[in-house]
């Protein structure tokens, strides 16, 4: 597949096979990924990987986090139940559940900025890679990857660690239509030297 063609062909995925990736396959992606700039060469990518019977609990860790942060709000038993089982149907639907994270630096600043870049980098890496084999994405972030109860749900402590993105991964069982982007040239200003003079 030609680069232009990953690029302009890839789809969030929302539709699901149930058939696992082959995990020497994921380990060859991530490797490759691993090529994304980075500041330094410090490679600041770290990733948790939830499969099997680790999805339930993993979903069951975030449906927590929403209902504290008020993402998910009811107040009646039965509804929450029912809310709680459709999450657990979602999660479960999707083979793989890879959440990347980062060690903090400098609590925010540059240096965590920097990497935070980096490993967006190589999400996309990875993203364009699984698409180029057949494989379907969607990369989620939402507040609940600033929760410091969900961090430490996870096995992670909020002072060390910075959650970058959850990436849902499998084989799609349907493709979006594309959806045409903005024209770059609205965005753009030329600047020459006569200028900034």
């Amino acid at each position: 597949m030609e680069l232009i063609t990953a690029i302009r062909g890839r789809r969030t995925i929302l539709d699901f096979k149930s058939e696992k990736v082959n995990k020497a396959l994921l380990l060859k992606l991530f490797n490759n990924a691993a090529y994304a700039p980075n500041h330094h060469m410090k490679e600041p990518w770290k990733i948790k990987i939830y499969e099997d019977d680790a999805r339930s609990v993993f979903g069951e860790k975030i449906v927590d986090s929403y209902i504290r942060l008020g993402l998910l709000k009811t107040s009646n038993e039965e509804k929450l139940m029912r809310a709680r089982q459709s999450y657990d149907r979602f999660f479960t639907s999707i083979p793989h559940h890879v959440l990347f994270y980062i060690d903090k630096e400098d609590d925010g600043g540059y240096v965590d900025e920097e990497n935070f870049a980096a490993v967006c980098a190589f999400i996309q890496n990875f993203q364009l890679l699984a698409w180029e084999k057949g494989i379907g994405t969607m990369w989620t972030a939402k507040k609940t990857l600033l929760d410091e109860v969900f961090i430490r749900d996870i096995g992670l402590l909020p002072e060390k660690h910075k959650l970058i993105a959850v990436v849902q991964v499998g084989y799609p069982n349907k493709v979006p239509k594309a959806k045409e982007r903005t024209p770059v040239e609205g965005k753009i200003d030329w600047i020459n030297t006569e200028e900034i003079r």
